[in-house]
C-alpha cells in the first residue's frame, strides 16, 4: 500500500509569516538595543569631550587670570618704582635747595666772623711746611697785620728755627687772605675763595639736578 504525503501550504504560509514576524521583532529589538548603545556611547563620548573642553576652558581662563594678575602686579611695581624715584628726586632737590640757602646765609657770617683767625691759622701751619728755611715773607691784609702781626712773627720764632720773618700788609688783600713765601716754596690762602667755591658747587649741583629732573619727566611723559 502506497503512502500519500500531504502538504498544507496555507499552514506553512501562516507559520512562515509568524516566523518572519518573530524575526522582524527580534531584529527590531536588536536595532533598538543598538540604537540605545550608540546613543549611550555618544552621550558618554560627548560628556567626556565636554569635560575635556570645560577643563581646557577653565585652564585657559585660569592662565588668563594669572597673566592679568602678573601684568597688574608688574604695573603696580613700576608705578611704585616711579613714585619712589620721583620722591627721591624731590628730597634731593629740597636738600640741595636747603644747602644753597644755608650757604648763602651762613658762609658770609663765617667769612666776616672768622676770616682773620683762619688766615692766621693758615699762616701758622707753614711753620712745619717751611721748617728749616732761613727766611719767610708773610703778606696779609691791613687788619690782620694790625691785630695779629706780632703773633705771626712769634709763632715762627717759637718753632726753634733761626729764621727771619717779615710780615707786611697788602691793601688789596681781604682779611681772610694770606700769602707766605720762602725759598723754593709758597702758600696762598683765601677764605673767600673757599666759601665761594663751596657756594658755587652746591648751586651747580642744584642746577644740574633740576635739569636732570626736567629731562626725566620729559622721558616719562613721552
Amino acid at each position: 500500500m502506497t503512502g500519500i504525503f500531504h502538504r498544507n501550504f496555507d499552514q506553512e504560509r501562516l507559520q512562515g509569516g509568524a516566523l518572519a514576524s518573530v524575526a522582524l521583532a527580534a531584529d527590531g529589538l536588536a536595532l533598538d538595543a543598538l540604537k540605545e548603545k550608540l546613543r549611550a556611547e555618544g552621550y558618554a563620548e560627548g560628556h567626556r569631550t565636554g569635560q575635556a573642553e570645560a577643563r581646557e576652558e577653565a585652564a585657559s581662563d585660569l592662565a588668563s587670570r594669572h597673566q592679568i594678575a602678573l601684568d597688574t602686579l608688574a604695573q603696580s611695581v613700576a608705578d611704585l618704582r616711579r613714585d619712589a624715584e620721583a620722591h627721591r628726586r624731590a628730597l634731593e632737590h629740597q636738600l640741595l635747595e636747603f644747602a644753597v640757602n644755608t650757604c648763602e646765609l651762613v658762609l658770609p657770617e663765617i667769612l666776616e666772623a672768622t676770616s682773620k683767625d683762619r688766615a692766621v691759622a693758615a699762616i701758622k701751619r707753614c711753620v712745619t711746611l717751611a721748617g728749616g728755611v732761613p727766611s719767610l715773607h708773610v703778606t696779609v691784609s691791613d687788619a690782620v697785620l694790625r691785630d695779629h702781626g706780632a703773633a705771626i712773627a712769634d709763632a715762627f720764632g717759637a718753632s726753634g728755627d733761626d729764621m727771619r720773618v717779615s710780615v707786611q700788609a697788602d691793601p688789596a688783600m681781604a682779611d681772610g687772605d694770606a700769602r707766605v713765601e720762602w725759598r723754593h716754596g709758597s702758600m696762598e690762602f683765601s677764605l673767600a675763595r673757599i666759601t665761594d667755591s663751596i657756594q658755587n658747587a652746591v648751586r651747580q649741583a642744584l642746577a644740574e639736578h633740576s635739569l636732570q629732573t626736567t629731562d626725566s619727566r620729559s622721558v616719562t611723559h613721552d
